[in-house]
């Protein structure tokens, strides 16, 4: 078992790694891009009108731009299968009600649990996929339509050890209801340390670093 580093050291020294990497002209393109790909999406949402078709919808989900908020690295092996499952009637319908749930109540905390309880993700258990389960689109679908709510995190396994790291208990708790307690310690170190004005992008990517920070707070 690791020795638990404070989360404030811990969040301090990843929002400072955070700060370090995106300052480095080859990633200077990717704050600007995932802010505008965001904006577009929920500009979209505002507009929808409840009678139409999500169709539309369903290219922000693997488009390239979508990388900037979660990179898909070895996942687009992947991203056949979570076209096809886009294409259920069923899957289509939770779609709707996440969309929904986005455009009637914004970013209210009430929404985590209540886009758990649509299970989107439980609903993957029914299908065969040729490679493989698409967790990570489904996983960045909801981080993009819920972004003031979730981190950055779309992998599993990555948000699971990030949560250890901040010891919050991963368990078998939901997707939705871990992104959120990660969110909320993340939320809770913005305001002691006066960050507010910081970025939607910054205060979402924070956790990532969380990781590498925990890993080199160790060393030192």
């Amino acid at each position: 078992m690791p020795t638990p580093i404070d989360n404030n050291s811990l969040l301090r020294r990843a929002y400072q790694l955070l700060k370090q990497d995106m300052s480095n002209p080859q990633y200077a393109h990717i704050e600007p891009l995932a802010t505008q790909t965001l904006q577009r999406l929920h500009q979209d949402i505002h507009a929808w009108d409840l009678s139409a078709e999500i169709s539309h919808f369903d290219a922000y989900w693997t488009e390239t731009e979508a990388n900037a908020i979660s990179a898909e690295g070895t996942a687009r092996v992947f991203k056949g299968d979570f076209v096809t499952y886009l294409q259920d009637t069923n899957t289509r319908e939770k779609v709707r009600q996440l969309l929904l749930l986005r455009k009637k109540e914004g970013f209210d905390f009430r929404a985590v649990n209540k886009a758990a309880e649509i299970g989107l993700i439980e609903h993957m258990d029914r299908f065969s996929f040729i490679n493989g389960r698409p967790l990570f689109y489904v996983h960045r679908m909801e981080i993009m339509i819920f972004p003031e709510l979730f981190t950055s995190i779309a992998d599993r396994n990555k948000l699971e050890s990030t949560g250890r790291e901040l010891g919050i208990k991963v368990g078998k708790v939901a997707f939705e209801r871990l992104q959120y307690q990660i969110r909320d310690k993340v939320d809770d170190f913005i305001h002691e340390e006066g960050l507010m004005n910081e970025t939607d992008f910054v205060k979402r990517g924070i956790a990532w670093w969380v990781l590498n920070a925990a890993k080199e707070l160790r060393k030192n």
